[in-house]
C-alpha cells in the first residue's frame, strides 16, 4: 500500500473518533468475554504476590485497564495507556496508577514502517517503558498495510520484558452477515460520492473495508484478517524473540468476532 494511502486512512479513522468519541464510548462500557482468559494467562505468568506494569496500545477508552483492576484486585498493577483520541480515553476517571501518553502511534510508526526488522522505533513511541505485559485490543483492524501492521506487533514485542506477555485482537467481522453487509453499504456510498474521501476505494488492499457509524454519514477503514494473514503477521517477528502461547475466537453473539494472539517474550 503507498504511504499516501496510508496516511489519509489514519487520517480518517482519527477524525472519525475524534468526531463520534462520545456516541462510540457509550456502546463501549461492557469488557469482552475474550479478556477472561487474558486475565488468567497473565495473572498465571507472574510470581504470587508481584506487581505488574502494563502497556495498553491504543486503550480507547480505557476499558480495559478498568477490567484488569476488577479481575486481578490483588495485584498491584500500573498501566502506560497509548491513544491519540483524549475524548476518549479521558471520558471516565481511568484506574489509578495510570499513566496516559497522547500519541498517533500510526502517525509516527508510519515513517518506519519500509524499514528492516529490528529498525529504531520512533522518538514519539521511545518514551514509553518496557513492561511485564503488552495488549493491543480493537486496534490492528485500523492499521493499514502489512508493513505497518508489523510494525505494531513488532514494538509491542519490543515493548514487553522477557518472560513477559503480548495480547492482541484481530477483528474477523466479515464472518458476520449484519456486519459484512454494512460494509457493503458503506463502501457502495464511499463509491457513489468519492469527492468526500482522500483516497481512491479502489487503493484498498483485500481485505479492507470501510463501515460507517449510526447514520452520521461517517466512514472508518477496518481491515478483515485471515488466519493465513494472522500466522504470517506472528511468523514474521524476529526469530527467539517470542513464542505463541494460545489462539482463540471469542467475543460477539457466535463467539468469533475476535481472534486473539498470546505471545510470550522470550
Amino acid at each position: 500500500m503507498e504511504l499516501q494511502t496510508i496516511r489519509a486512512l489514519i487520517a480518517l479513522n482519527t477524525a472519525f473518533y475524534r468526531k463520534n468519541a462520545q456516541g462510540f464510548a457509550a456502546t463501549r462500557s461492557n469488557p469482552w468475554p475474550g479478556w477472561e482468559r487474558i486475565a488468567s494467562l497473565l495473572n498465571d505468568s507472574l510470581a504470587a504476590g508481584r506487581a505488574a506494569s502494563i502497556l495498553d496500545l491504543a486503550c480507547g477508552t480505557m476499558r480495559f485497564e478498568r477490567f484488569l483492576t476488577h479481575a486481578l484486585p490483588d495485584r498491584r498493577l500500573s498501566f502506560y495507556a497509548v491513544d491519540n483520541c483524549l475524548a476518549l480515553a479521558t471520558g471516565d476517571e481511568p484506574p489509578a496508577q495510570t499513566t496516559f501518553y497522547d500519541v498517533d502511534i500510526l502517525g509516527t510508526l508510519a515513517g518506519s514502517a519500509p524499514k528492516a526488522p529490528g529498525a529504531a522505533t520512533p522518538n514519539a513511541l521511545d518514551a514509553l517503558p518496557s513492561c511485564d505485559f503488552s495488549c493491543c485490543f480493537g486496534f490492528m483492524h485500523h492499521v493499514p498495510g502489512w508493513e505497518l501492521r508489523a510494525s505494531v506487533m513488532r514494538f509491542l514485542v519490543e515493548h514487553t520484558r522477557p518472560g513477559g506477555l503480548i495480547a492482541l485482537s484481530f477483528w474477523q467481522f466479515m464472518n458476520d452477515e449484519r456486519l459484512a453487509h454494512k460494509a457493503s453499504q458503506a463502501e457502495q456510498a464511499a463509491r457513489e460520492h468519492p469527492e468526500n474521501l482522500t483516497f481512491a476505494v479502489d487503493a484498498l488492499e483485500e481485505g479492507d473495508h470501510l463501515l460507517g457509524w449510526q447514520e452520521t454519514g461517517t466512514f472508518r477503514y477496518c481491515h478483515h484478517f485471515t488466519e493465513e494473514e494472522i500466522d504470517a503477521l506472528v511468523a514474521m517477528l524476529p526469530v527467539g524473540m517470542s513464542r505463541e502461547l494460545a489462539r482463540y475466537s471469542n467475543d460477539g453473539k457466535g463467539r468469533k468476532l475476535n481472534r486473539y494472539v498470546v505471545l510470550q517474550r522470550l
